[in-house]
């Protein structure tokens, strides 16, 4: 085990706690297919050192995309069997029919058991690994939806100084709390609450600035979901909802993104215990209740679209091979 602390190599019989810092150790990658060394170091890439922060989608996609890359090298690791075992057929039948055979039986059986696994993302193994390790070590990066249930973002809109050029309304809190941790909101003159009026003073405060200035245009963030297509038409009929009667401009996942045929990530509905998975299948994972997120993407590259998708009316998402989602990124990982 190496330690994410200190960098200490240790054996798994000295026990769980470095012995050099002290710090102590939550994963074994016997068992959870990852160490806390790299958990460490995919935290850290996917911050930029810290300097973003990001939901627990985009955290839990990280893990998945580095399991994809280790079921990659299992399946070079099957074809490299698989050409040991030709030779030894050779060498022993003196055949190179018999090889050939053997050969191509294991490479397809080695692939088809690859393939099978690369399609599956495991997001229920991700998010019980890291309720398990936040338990122990804080991810003072993650974006959780409670940031602001006790305090309140320091920009009022209804303070001329902050007033804002626009309002923007996401699915979940957990995007507003990392929209807002990462400034979003300052840089683009933006007030940010969620569908369910989160955070209360803020929404509250939107609706006394739209009655001064009704021409703010109040955009719409959704994923790409039978609700997320639907969000739109609900919030405006709902006399609850803390914007009630205000018109909407959608500027989420359009049903025209999942057209075309990339593979993209399905995930489940909140709260169900299914696996998510990579697939080309748009309206089939529609149809079971499955949405793509609007955050699939690292911090940095879904700011810089959001960014231009509030001034420009439209988000345009990029193909997931386009940004590591199909191959991974290299992580050291020593265990």
């Amino acid at each position: 085990m190496r330690c994410p602390d200190c960098k200490h190599n240790q054996r798994y019989r000295d026990g769980t706690r470095c012995g050099k810092c002290g710090y102590q150790f939550v994963l074994r990658k016997r068992t959870d297919t990852i160490s806390d060394y790299t958990l460490r170091q995919i935290i850290k890439r996917l911050s930029d050192q810290g300097q973003y922060s990001f939901t627990a989608t985009q955290l839990e996609l990280e893990l998945c995309r580095y399991w994809r890359r280790k079921i990659t090298q299992a399946l070079i690791g099957g074809i490299a069997f698989a050409s040991l075992v030709a030779a030894v057929v050779i060498f022993l039948a003196h055949g190179w029919g018999i090889a050939s055979v053997v050969f191509i039986l294991l490479v397809l059986l080695a692939v088809w058991r690859t393939q099978r696994k690369k399609i599956v993302l495991p997001l229920a193994k991700a998010r019980k690994l890291l309720k398990r390790y936040r338990q122990t070590h804080p991810i003072a990066e993650l974006a959780d939806g409670q940031a602001f249930l006790q305090q309140t973002p320091t920009e009022n809109p209804e303070d001329a100084r902050y007033a804002p050029e626009r309002i923007l309304v996401v699915e979940r809190d957990d995007l507003v709390d990392m929209l807002v941790r990462n400034r979003f909101h300052a840089h683009h003159k933006t007030a940010i609450i969620s569908r369910s009026g989160y955070p209360r003073h803020v929404a509250e405060a939107c609706r006394n600035f739209l009655r001064q200035h009704p021409n703010i245009p109040v955009q719409l963030l959704h994923d790409a979901s039978l609700t997320g297509f639907n969000l739109k038409a609900q919030l405006e009929s709902d006399p609850q909802w803390p914007l009630a009667g205000q018109r909407l401009v959608d500027i989420g996942v359009s049903p025209e993104v999942v057209k075309n045929g990339a593979r993209l990530p399905w995930l489940p509905q909140r709260g169900r215990q299914s696996k998510g998975s990579l697939s080309a299948r748009h309206q089939q994972m529609l149809n079971a209740g499955y949405r793509v997120p609007v955050d699939f993407l690292a911090p940095k590259a879904f700011l810089n679209l959001l960014g231009a998708a509030v001034i420009g009316g439209l988000l345009l998402l990029p193909a997931p091979d386009a940004v590591g989602l199909e191959v991974g990124v290299e992580v050291d990982d020593f265990g």
